[in-house]
């Protein structure tokens, strides 16, 4: 890493960690680790943070950095501080359209428990993503326990593993196509959040996401809108 690409990197560390502090949010589980390295302090004056690395950070970094503020900065599935994130948008030189992509492809990775209620979609839902998880021939502790997380009770984990471990793709896509909109939409933020989990995006994960977005009838452009999103946030290598 460079030396400056490894300020810009403390830079992007410091306002990220202040956004969570802030909002009393989690660490994210794609930065937890660096958190815990770099242990960045907490900036009193952020607006000003935001706008001294629009000044320094490339367009990429910008990029990633203005996703981690947004995805930091929900709450019970819905924008905490929009002030903040209209600040974020300025200062990063972040063009509108393009936000409003980010900020829409991360949404749907918080509509977990507003859209999934019933039993029976909780262990479908399970099941998507041990599917998308298990296509490389392995389901890593780091991919369970992201999956975990998720749900209100490990039952739905195992039987999701049960359902997954039964039906061939092609059924359980046909299953998964039965979800409404916002269940497809949150399904597939999760698994593409799933193919990064274990710090490997593998052919065959992305194979398998295909074919079940495909199944789900996600059109092309809500599928692009995910993407977006998701791997402007969760790709560091920009500061690499």
């Amino acid at each position: 890493m460079s030396t400056s690409n490894q300020e810009n990197l403390e830079t992007f560390l410091r306002i990220t960690k202040t956004v969570a502090v802030k909002n009393e949010r989690p660490s994210p589980f794609h930065l937890k680790a660096l958190f815990e390295e770099h242990d960045p302090p907490i900036i009193n004056e952020l607006d000003q943070a935001l706008e001294e690395a629009g000044n320094c950070l490339t367009n990429d970094q910008c990029a990633c950095l203005f996703a981690n503020v947004v995805n930091l900065n929900f709450e019970n599935g819905r924008v905490k501080d929009r002030t903040l994130i209209r600040n974020a948008e300025k200062s990063l030189r972040i063009d509108s359209g393009d936000a409003r992509d980010v900020i829409d492809g991360i949404e749907n990775q918080f509509q977990t428990d507003q859209v999934f209620d019933e039993d029976e979609d909780w262990d479908l839902f399970c099941a998507g993503l041990i599917a998308i998880a298990h296509a490389d021939g392995n389901l890593a502790p780091s991919e369970e326990a992201y999956i975990e997380r998720l749900t209100p009770g490990k039952k739905h984990l195992e039987t999701g593993k049960k359902i997954a471990g039964e039906k061939p793709a092609e059924e359980l896509g046909e299953l998964l196509a039965d979800f409404n909109t916002r269940q497809r939409r949150c399904l597939a933020a999760h698994s593409i959040n799933l193919m990064f989990v274990d710090g490997e995006w593998s052919g065959s994960e992305q194979e398998y996401f295909e074919l079940a977005t495909k199944k789900m009838r996600l059109s092309q452009f809500e599928e692009d809108r995910l993407m977006k999103g998701l791997w402007t946030l969760q790709n560091l290598s920009v500061f690499a």
